[in-house]
């Protein structure tokens, strides 16, 4: 991953400057500002490690220049490239104002970098500066993870979500991690409105508002009954280790979330727990956990890219029904096997419904994800 270089000069797109541009195009991703104006709108529009900034362009001030450093931010890194003599091989007001205590910085080895005579010294410096800001050592480090949330998640805060609490787990920046969890649930989320798009999440996980059955959508993913949008896919797509971190993920950021409406009663209460332990190393376990789930969701729709095809392994759940006996002698009606105790006031050929169900479970080894508790005769 090149460093990404902001740099404003009004000397960019003229012949003069082409070989210096295309030299330092190698070592950087470059974004071009030919005025202040320019510089000022997309140093808050794009993200970038370092900012070039020449100090005497034709309808400019050079303080005018000097002062935008203090626009594009505090703690970034910047460095003065000049071709201008009076400014770079003579005493000057503006040498005087970058030596300053003011701005001093220690990853410049120059006050002002002189064009051709610096060049390449100005790139090494770059490039070591950046590398050695801690955030960028980890997004470069997590470069694979974070290409894929950019891919496939349309909310682009989900990159910074997760390298921020990357960054901190790391040890280069400071998160309060309560306020993160829910991050991490959104980050799911995301990835689950993406695996829709790619035919891999049944269309009646999300209601009428659009808003995702996070739990129905983990266990249709799985393989399992999705019980409250009443489908189910017939293909697994997520390994079984997958499937378990997804699930844990979700019943412990539960709590944080306004996404669905959580049942407190059914997954640990984040309160109580940060009160025993205040710490942020389960935030951090549960953002490894969704590296490993973006990187198998990249590659498994990389294997499975025909979302037409996917939806082929849609379907309803079958909950009504005549009551038929497998070669087991198990009872059931289409997805429900039907408990021996069930069958007292029912027999083989009845028309049934199932008024109430369950998962099955999966000790018992049959080929029905549900389990009637409840059931009606049908005229």
């Amino acid at each position: 991953m090149k460093p990404r270089v902001i740099w404003l000069d009004d000397d960019i797109h003229d012949a003069k400057l082409r070989g210096t541009v295309a030299m330092f195009r190698r070592a950087f991703d470059i974004i071009e500002c030919e005025n202040l104006d320019e510089f000022r709108k997309k140093s808050k529009l794009y993200e970038w490690d370092a900012a070039i900034l020449d100090v005497l362009n034709s309808d400019e001030k050079p303080t005018d220049v000097i002062n935008s450093i203090k626009i594009i931010g505090e703690g970034k890194l910047w460095f003065v490239f000049s071709g201008k003599p009076q400014i770079t091989q003579s005493d000057n007001f503006v040498k005087d104002i970058l030596e300053s205590h003011e701005y001093a910085r220690s990853y410049a080895s120059h006050v002002i970098y002189e064009k051709s005579t610096h060049d390449q010294l100005l790139i090494e410096d770059i490039t070591n500066a950046v590398k050695n800001k801690r955030t960028w050592q980890v997004e470069n480090q997590y470069e694979k993870v974070l290409h894929i949330v950019d891919k496939y998640l349309e909310d682009k805060e989900c990159h910074k979500y997760l390298l921020d609490i990357l960054c901190a787990a790391s040890g280069a920046t400071e998160i309060d991690s309560h306020l993160y969890y829910n991050k991490i649930r959104v980050i799911l989320e995301w990835m689950f409105r993406a695996a829709n798009k790619a035919g891999l999440l049944h269309d009646n996980c999300f209601d009428s508002q659009n808003r995702i059955n996070l739990t129905d959508a983990s266990l249709f993913m799985a393989g399992k009954p999705a019980i409250h949008s009443g489908v189910i896919c017939e293909k697994a797509h997520f390994p079984v280790l997958i499937a378990n971190n997804v699930r844990f993920i979700l019943d412990v950021t539960g709590g944080a979330s306004h996404t669905t409406i959580v049942d407190e009663n059914e997954r640990p209460n984040l309160t109580a727990y940060w009160a025993k332990i205040e710490s942020p190393y389960l935030l951090y376990s549960l953002a490894f956990m969704l590296c490993d789930i973006l990187i198998w969701f990249d590659q498994y729709i990389g294997e499975n890219p025909n979302a037409q095809s996917n939806t082929m392994t849609w379907r309803d759940f079958v909950l009504e029904g005549k009551i038929q006996q497998d070669p087991g002698r198990n009872y059931f009606v289409g997805d429900c096997l039907i408990p021996y105790k069930r069958m007292s006031s029912y027999s083989v050929g009845d028309y049934v419904e199932i008024v109430e169900y369950e998962e099955t479970d999966s000790r018992a080894q049959v080929p029905y994800p549900l389990t009637a508790k409840k059931l009606r005769k049908v005229d």
